[in-house]
């Protein structure tokens, strides 16, 4: 039991100490820095101008934007990060930081038309004010007894997450005129739902499905945050998450404050908000009325599937991408008939879109740089001729389109200085035929060529949150504006002729419509958001969202009177002021140097961990540009009545990983035999480099690190012990090599469907006491006989000297369900096919909640030779395993099983023993994407 504890103490811990990249920039990456009382800013050398904006945007919120949250502060370090194209931000304690990833989102129906860093300044600094204003009560004693970490686990237990993140949406909605409120893309999931007459729990709402559809708890936390401000004010979510945070009620807190102040608990409450929002949605509908005759033409499947970006082909067929809960993204074309054909899997990218010209296919995928982690580019690929090629090298572009000649390729480039540029590429070499001026640094949204090649329509950001629609001459780069600026966001366009059709949120839903010549005109009236569309037999095709994912829908080409009208609910007004985009003022904040020496050490947390018979107590530290990393423990073993030191630092500021530690352990004792007791004291000191390699590619994710380790031990005899050691020093030195190849999985799949893991580490003497071990497993990941099956083949060998001078630490995986000795040489062979059982979306009091249940039937066949023994024995066992994935509190993922392993030969520990039951904590799980 005190290793079950101990195992949800750690998993609790990491949990919520966000595992971002560690040493991703290179040495050579110079930061500058804006320093008050308020904020630091850390930028990236030549990037003033975004450092400035974000310090302003940051204080005038500290000064005017607190009613709601509260009044405490605290000062704040955030870091922009320019080199990747992955568009996100956070905020972790443990060490408190933030960092903003500046590359914007290329689908501006995900955030909107609003400045990136100003959405990243208003959202991010929410959370930075949560986090603040929560370190009170009981949260407050427990960061005092366990630092920031033991913050993290107070605050994160009695607050959901859908509170952190709903209320930073709402934060953003309410300080702009966008913000992701006020797009109806952003209510899709839910409204699909309602409009399904799918009523789920709010325990799995809140956990999340491997079976059905469940929005995140981005939009559950708005509707939540939303509903609770409109129905009980301003300061209602103030006042219920300090109840939380210092626990008042202990069990459930934040529950017990919401049924103390509304009479609901928050299975309630969500009930209230969400019919709330129903109510809205079916006046909606009711409203709008239906002027189409649409007709679902996407097969009706029980597992979630999505059809997306639809093209019509030369000889009529549909090309669409289409994934599902069971299988990864691939095209498929789909013939008048309905016959579906996967044409190939896409590699990963930042973003899923693809463009799509007379049998010619473009998209982006995702390229790392091998050691810089922070460092990466979109480069793009094209398809023709049933052959698909890399077209770009080390590139940054999204969105691309082929002309109808196949000639070129246009995309929209994104710099890490954040400007943005239209380049047109000469389809058969890659190189820039032509880059469009853009002196105003518009954001290109998914550009597409006219018909003759002479020109490119898109649509276009700009810096104060509104989007245009423009035409732009290849070769003069005139631009002419074909929807002028507005507040509705525009989506991806088609061209038609001289008719552009493109989706845009003119009303509550998105909606197809079409820009001619004398004017805008709506073409759908879905019930639900429309993400894409092509013209196929005179009539559209387009995807649109449901309960169970896109799907493909028919409808007349005709063109109505445009519905431009939004109700009240997508223009909220929390009482905050309203917009404060153009009311940040513009100072000129001192911009100093910032050295990556800087607080090299940052104490932070200090967790004790009560695990018997050892006590202990750990420091971290961990430095703001997240280069350098350390700890420094205390250990009692009660057992042994012995105490421990020790000190770890890591650093991956340069090229290869660095780590040094020592430990010292004062009192050991050992009973030789009833009448000798043995007392000494032990030191111990490594250093090591490793390379860690990051060398992902297409379908595949791909990790390489090989590293060494020099150790040295040294046993010091108490002067009270009669008994000597006979070995009194060793130095040793550790050889390591792991490498995994993982294809990109499915939700439902439970591994990879094909995958190769290895692992070697040697480890030898480099004194006179003889002492060496070998070991090395592989593992190779193969399709089952269904799609969310999986066969796993495992191989290992382990062999150690003779000498019995030193025993290396024994890390071998043995035949499941033998009780092994130590020997000199063993190998094994496994086998394992695991599959689902069921999805039971089941839990109860909010504590515990099934996903899924899956099996795992077993044989694992093992040859070894114990150092007594010159002869070989065999020892293998046959069996199931049992795994249940859950979610711990509503929040934590994690995995437990039962195994039964039924022994084929006899135990030598144990002889009589042939059936074994164990129970399984897989804390540490492989294959992750």
């Amino acid at each position: 039991m005190r290793h079950l504890i101990t195992a949800c103490m750690a998993m609790l811990l990491f949990h919520y100490t966000h595992a971002q990249e560690f040493g991703g920039n290179p040495p050579s990456h110079k930061w500058r820095q804006i320093n008050n009382d308020t904020v630091r800013v850390i930028f990236p050398e030549g990037m003033d101008s975004i450092g400035q904006r974000v310090a302003n945007t940051v204080m005038y919120i500290n000064r005017h934007n607190r009613l709601s949250i509260g009044g405490k502060q605290e000062k704040m370090s955030i870091v922009l990060q320019n080199q990747t194209l992955q568009a996100n931000g956070y905020v972790q304690l443990a060490p408190f930081r933030s960092e903003f990833y500046l590359a914007p989102p290329p689908n501006s129906n995900d955030m909107g038309a609003m400045s990136w860093v100003d959405q990243l300044s208003i959202h991010e600094y929410r959370h930075v004010l949560q986090n603040t204003n929560f370190n009170v009560g009981i949260s407050k004693v427990v960061g005092i007894i366990g630092g920031e970490l033991g913050q993290t686990a107070a605050t994160n237990i009695a607050v959901p997450n859908w509170y952190w993140e709903g209320d930073a949406v709402l934060s953003e909605t309410a300080l702009s005129e966008q913000g992701r409120g006020r797009l109806p893309a952003f209510f899709d999931g839910f409204r699909a739902l309602s409009l399904a007459e799918k009523d789920y729990s709010y325990m799995k709402i809140r956990n999340g499905s491997l079976k059905d559809y469940v929005p995140s708890h981005y939009p559950l936390g708005y509707i939540m945050s939303s509903y609770g401000r409109y129905e009980h004010g301003t300061t209602f979510w103030k006042d219920v998450t300090d109840d939380a945070v210092r626990y008042r009620g202990v069990i459930y807190p934040f529950s017990h404050s919401l049924k103390r102040r509304t009479g609901k608990n928050v299975a309630g409450f969500y009930n209230a908000g969400i019919n709330w929002y129903r109510q809205q949605w079916e006046r909606d509908v009711q409203q709008s009325g239906a002027f189409d005759d649409t007709a679902m033409i996407s097969p009706d499947v029980r597992t979630v599937t999505d059809y997306k970006y639809v093209y019509t082909t030369t000889n009529g067929d549909l090309l669409v991408l289409k994934s599902s809960y069971k299988k990864i993204a691939g095209f498929y074309r789909i013939d008048k008939n309905g016959h579906e054909e996967r044409l190939f899997a896409p590699g990963f990218g930042f973003d899923d879109y693809f463009g799509y010209r007379n049998e010619r296919m473009v998209w982006t995928e995702t390229r790392y740089h091998p050691r810089w982690t922070w460092k990466d580019y979109s480069v793009v690929m094209i398809h023709e001729a049933g052959n698909t090629r890399q077209l770009t090298l080390k590139t940054r572009y999204f969105s691309p389109d082929i002309s109808a000649d196949g000639k070129l390729v246009c995309a929209v480039s994104s710099s890490p200085d954040m400007h943005y540029n239209l380049d047109v590429l000469d389809a058969a070499t890659g190189e820039v035929y032509k880059q469009l001026p853009n002196p105003q640094n518009w954001y290109y949204t998914y550009p597409k060529f006219t018909d003759d090649g002479q020109s490119v329509v898109a649509g276009v950001r700009g810096p104060d949150g509104r989007i245009a629609l423009i035409k732009q001459s290849i070769a003069t780069g005139e631009s002419t504006f074909l929807l002028p600026w507005d507040r509705h966001v525009l989506g991806i366009p088609s061209l038609q002729g001289d008719t552009i059709l493109l989706t845009a949120n003119y009303g509550n839903v998105d909606n197809v419509y079409a820009v001619t010549a004398d004017g805008v005109h709506q073409v759908t009236n879905a019930r639900n958001g429309v993400q894409h569309m092509a013209v196929s037999d005179g009539q559209l095709v387009f995807s649109e969202f449901t309960a169970k994912g896109y799907k493909l829908f028919r409808t007349p080409l005709q063109f109505r009177k445009v519905q431009a009208s939004q109700s009240a609910w997508l223009r909220p007004d929390f009482k905050e002021g309203g917009s404060i985009i153009g009311r940040v003022p513009q100072t000129n904040n001192p911009v100093t140097k910032y050295s990556q020496l800087h607080g090299m050490f940052n104490l932070h947390s200090w967790v004790p961990v009560f695990s018997d018979p050892d006590f202990s107590v750990t420091a971290y530290s961990d430095n703001i540009l997240n280069t350098v990393t350390a700890s420094a423990s205390y250990n009692y073993n009660r057992n042994e009545g012995s105490s421990q030191i020790s000190a770890d630092i890591l650093s991956g500021a340069l090229f290869p990983y660095l780590s040094t530690g020592a430990a010292y352990t004062f009192n050991r004792s050992l009973y030789v035999n009833d009448s000798i007791e043995v007392f000494w004291r032990e030191a111990d000191w490594h250093a090591g480099i490793s390379v860690p390699l990051q060398l992902s590619r297409g379908l595949y994710g791909r990790a390489l690190t090989i590293g060494g380790t020099y150790t040295y031990k040294q046993r010091i005899k108490n002067a009270s012990s009669k008994y000597m050691f006979r070995d009194t020093e060793l130095q040793y030195v550790t050889g390591t090599l792991s490498f995994v190849n993982q294809r990109i999985k499915a939700r439902q799949q439970i591994n990879s469907r094909f995958a190769q893991s290895v692992y070697l580490q040697y480890r030898r003497s480099v004194n006179a006491v003889h002492a060496w071990q070998f070991m090395g497993r592989a593992d190779l990941y193969l399709p089952g006989l269904f799609p969310t099956h999986s066969l796993v083949l495992q191989g290992a060998y382990q062999q150690r000297d003779t000498s019995l001078r030193y025993a290396f630490n024994d890390n071998f995986a043995y035949a499941r369900g033998y009780n092994e000795p130590f020997y000199e040489r063993v190998y094994k062979l496994g086998a394992n096919y695991h599959f689902p059982i069921a999805y039971p979306d089941w839990g109860f009091g909010h504590m515990l909640y099934f996903m899924r249940i899956r099996g795992n039937v077993f044989y694992d066949h093992s040859i070894a030779r114990t150092l007594w023994s010159l002869r070989n024995t065999r020892y293998a066992s046959t069996g199931g395993e049992l795994y249940f994935d859950t979610k711990v509190g509503n929040s934590i993922p994690f995995t437990f099983g039962l195994r039964y392993s039924y022994l084929l030969d006899i135990d030598p520990q144990d002889p009589g023993r042939q059936h074994y039951f164990q129970l399984i904590l897989p804390l540490q799980q492989l294959f992750a994407y």
